[in-house]
């Protein structure tokens, strides 16, 4: 509960606290397991999701959020385009 308590008050600071500035999907597969260092944690497969700022002056986008809450995801099921390209956190496509 105390996670949830505070990710909800990461994500309700300012206008735009709350919403995606940031989507990917990892594809690393040498990495084993998340580490708790985010820069390495968000290349692990699986999703990698962030709220709030969006770096505009990188991805272009034209809103600002004074936070930047970054979330990675083990073990997803992920299609793309009505194709599945990950199942319970390992790619499906060959490389």
């Amino acid at each position: 509960r105390e996670l949830e308590a505070d990710f909800w008050r990461c994500t309700h600071t300012d206008e735009n606290s709350d919403v995606v500035g940031e989507f990917a999907i990892g594809t690393n597969i040498e990495l084993k397991d998340v580490i708790g260092q985010i820069l390495q944690d968000e290349k692990y497969p699986g999703a990698h999701i962030a709220f709030g700022n969006p770096y505009g002056m990188h991805t272009g986008a034209e809103w600002y959020s004074s936070t930047h809450i970054d979330v990675v995801g083990r073990n997803f099921d992920i299609w793309v385009d009505g194709e599945q390209i990950m199942q319970s956190g390992q790619f499906l496509l060959e490389a």
